[in-house]
């Protein structure tokens, strides 16, 4: 059954080469996708930012490891520019500054014709319904015990698009992170794709698969039908 995480295999199936193929998993989070490539048989280096995720990955089965991509910490040893066949970038490009510097570095690991794919929130291209519909989605969730999403209580009144801003606000808009990737490499597919539910569905704390579906199927009906805007982008290019 598809569910809100697996909607990214299915796109991985469709643009990823056959395994096995050395892939960076940059900024991984807590592992579930990379645990996932290496189910695959593919050949996978995970690293992140933040502590915290990595031992989290690492609990999971994820041999992850701590590193700034920015900054190059942690990834003297990849040097070289050959070693990666694909690097993915899973909800992570946005919280990465400067973003130049990212791009440059993944550009730098990539073997050539290299695959990049990167699988985004694009905060930017939400509207005040689009704002509406989560915070009211997400504290009726909250509200029902189902699901651990911030609610703020005493500010009734507030304008969703205004608490959207605010909360977003130090993200790299959509718009910048394709400029900056097709100024580096050859953009192959650009999608727009959901996103406001596979966020809520994350929060979900009764793991109902259920819930988390029907999340997702309102989502894009609503974005079919021209009421919420798509609010999420998969994107891949080759090395130039």
């Amino acid at each position: 059954m598809e569910t809100m995480d697996n909607h990214q295999y299915t796109w991985l199936s469709e643009v990823l080469p056959p395994s096995p193929q050395r892939i960076l998993d940059a900024g991984c989070g807590r592992g579930e996708l990379a645990a996932e490539l290496m189910r695959r048989g593919h050949t996978v280096t995970a690293i992140d930012i933040s502590q915290e995720a990595v031992e989290a990955a690492r609990a999971a089965g994820v041999p992850a490891r701590r590193a700034d991509i920015t900054g190059h910490s942690g990834l003297a040893d990849y040097d070289d520019g050959s070693l990666f066949d694909v690097i993915v970038m899973s909800l992570s490009l946005h919280h990465m500054h400067p973003l130049e510097a990212a791009l440059d570095r993944v550009s730098g690991l990539l073997d050539e014709d290299g695959l990049l794919m990167v699988d985004e929130f694009a905060w930017d291209w939400a509207d005040g319904a689009a704002a509406a519909w989560f915070y009211d989605t997400g504290s009726l969730l909250s509200a029902a015990g189902i699901a651990d999403f911030p609610r703020e209580p005493g500010r009734p009144g507030r304008d969703p698009a205004e608490r959207w801003r605010e909360a977003h606000g130090d993200h790299t808009p959509a718009a910048d992170m394709i400029a900056a990737v097709a100024e580096r490499f050859e953009v192959t597919s650009l999608r727009r794709e959901p996103y406001l539910s596979r966020y809520i569905g994350g929060k979900v704390t009764n793991s109902s698969t259920d819930v988390v579906n029907e999340l997702w199927r309102i989502e894009r009906d609503r974005i079919a039908a021209g009421i919420l805007p798509p609010t999420g982008f998969r994107l891949t290019a080759r090395k130039m």
